[in-house]
């Protein structure tokens, strides 16, 4: 029976060159058979991108056993060995819409400003800054999970840092983003630390992990992971902010958000609306506040007292 074996190799063979097929039909049959082999190689890579995928976004629970998915939102060149460089004629002086710890919560709108912007090419839900001092650039993140009960958010946390091009003879620098975890920041602060812990997430894409981000409301609860230990902060402020179309010193003063702050706060970003003519147009800002516990059990953002 082992003798078969050739014969039937030989078969397979002719059968695959067509020389079993009339003459007059071997073009279309060809023909057929490359759209057949074409369409199984699709068919296997779209299977195997979709299992990726997947694969991908359990990695990123928070629940997982699994490592967290170190994959990035970038198309630019990672320059994180070198400062971040200051956009030439933007002083990066200018006052900053700060928000204090003791600041009413509410929501806040900032108007669009006059577009001369250069940074068309940042556009596209991309986020500029001012450069981080070059100490805190030095600090490892350590976040490592973030849950957020009310929209039901629970995920690992990677460290995110940014990316340096060039736009008609200016050096911009462009933060990358988490694609299917959170990203803290480099250079941002930790739990505990007294400072600004920027975290930064898609509102679409694969990971969607901020796809609810808008609808947070003052008084929710914010728990971020350090270490494996958790830090409670309850939501203080939603603020709206125009981020695309506008001035380039708009996108500076927007980008104070996440800058240091010298008091201790939850900053999440993600971009609005996901969706329509005016999509990722618009920046989502939630910052959230520690959290203190009264003589009676009940709990405060801390400063509130």
């Amino acid at each position: 029976m082992l003798h078969r074996f050739p014969m039937l190799g030989e078969r397979i063979w002719h059968i695959i060159a067509g020389r079993r097929v009339a003459p007059v039909r071997r073009g279309p049959w060809l023909l057929g058979t490359a759209l057949m082999v074409l369409g199984a190689g699709l068919l296997i890579y779209v299977l195997v991108t979709t299992l990726q995928i997947e694969y991908y976004r359990w990695a990123a629970r928070g629940d997982s056993p699994l490592p967290a998915p170190q994959v990035t939102t970038s198309g630019f060149r990672p320059a994180d060995a070198r400062p971040l460089p200051v956009l030439p004629g933007l002083a990066p002086s200018a006052p900053a819409p700060a928000v204090a710890p003791s600041a009413p919560a509410g929501e806040v709108s900032l108007p669009a400003a006059p577009a001369t912007s250069t940074l068309s090419a940042v556009d596209s839900g991309l986020l500029i800054s001012e450069p981080p001092e070059p100490v805190r650039a030095e600090w490892v993140a350590t976040v490592d999970r973030l849950v957020i009960p009310a929209i039901r958010v629970d995920f690992k946390v990677i460290e995110v840092g940014w990316d340096t091009i060039e736009e008609n003879g200016q050096l911009i620098s462009v933060w990358q983003v988490a694609e299917y975890a959170v990203g803290q920041h480099r250079g941002s602060a930790n739990p505990g630390e007294g400072d600004n812990i920027v975290l930064a997430g898609h509102v679409g894409g694969y990971g969607r992990v901020f796809k609810d981000l808008f609808y947070l409301k003052p008084g929710d609860e914010v728990i971020v992971y350090s270490r494996g230990q958790p830090y409670r902060y309850i939501v203080s402020e939603r603020i709206v902010v125009d981020e695309e179309g506008v001035s380039p010193e708009q996108r500076l003063a927007n980008a104070r958000y996440i800058a240091p702050t010298g008091y201790e706060v939850v900053t999440m970003v993600t971009c609005w609306p996901p969706s329509g003519p005016d999509k990722f147009k618009q920046r989502v800002i939630v910052r959230a506040l520690p959290v203190q516990t009264t003589d009676d059990g009940a709990v405060l953002p801390d400063g509130t007292r």
